[in-house]
């Protein structure tokens, strides 16, 4: 449970929200590998939930003889490069939620970091950089310079990287944009001044800090997929942007 528990959870939250299925609740945790296998539909019929192999379908007859074809496979690898082989068992992968990105705690250290830095694309300085909180991309928002199928760089960004959702950090106005589908909306700024006040376009020119709460709740309307819910201030971008 400790290696793949992590990654049995991710799954179960996808399916939940995809399909929208209610998720296995359960009192011992000792139960949850078990639950959270029969929810998303692994191991066999009347196995037991507390069996440390449940969740393990075989598809051959013989699982031995695979697992022995497995080992005798690493072994000849491990006499060719032996260095390699030994990182592979040292690693241990940890499965974690998705996240934004990490932002600085003072908006102008966000600022002088974007405000001259080039596109990627045209190699021009854009006149509204807005950066994607996904991957950290800087895109020319509501400029022509890198359209692509007659899609302008932050429509067609979100569809490469969020499957048409996207958030976006304007740069000279610390206000986030979300993309979803074919409509946008201002969120809001998750930069505050020192009162707890937003500073949309920067005109008052206080210092602004980050809102930890703020971004929290983003990140949890990210991955939960609620901007529809949560916004009611949604435009038609008619891919300008």
């Amino acid at each position: 449970m400790t290696m793949c528990g992590p990654f049995l959870r991710i799954a179960a939250l996808l399916q939940s929200h995809l399909f929208e299925e209610k998720l296995p609740t359960t009192a011992d945790p000792a139960d949850e590998l078990g639950a959270l296998c029969h929810f998303l539909g692994l191991g066999r019929e009347g196995q037991s939930a507390h069996s440390s192999t449940v969740g393990v379908s075989w598809v051959t007859e013989s699982p031995q003889v695979l697992l022995r074809s497995w080992c005798r496979e690493f072994n000849q690898f491990a006499g060719v490069v032996p260095v390699a082989a030994r990182s592979l068992m040292l690693v241990r992968w940890n499965w974690a939620q998705p996240r934004l990105l990490s932002l600085p705690g003072r908006y102008d250290e966000l600022f002088q970091y974007y405000h001259s830095r080039a596109c990627s694309n045209c190699h021009n300085v854009p006149k509204d950089p807005s950066v994607c909180l996904v991957c950290g991309t800087l895109v020319c928002l509501r400029e022509s310079c890198c359209r692509q199928q007659a899609h302008f760089e932050a429509v067609h960004h979100s569809i490469n990287c969020g499957a048409g959702t996207a958030i976006y950090l304007a740069v000279n106005s610390s206000t986030v944009i979300v993309i979803r589908g074919k409509r946008a909306c201002l969120w809001g700024s998750v930069y505050l001044d020192s009162f707890g006040e937003e500073d949309r376009d920067l005109k008052r020119g206080k210092p602004l800090y980050l809102s930890v709460e703020r971004y929290q709740l983003l990140q949890q309307q990210w991955t939960t997929h609620s901007f529809d819910h949560t916004s009611r201030r949604w435009v038609w971008h008619k891919d300008n942007l």
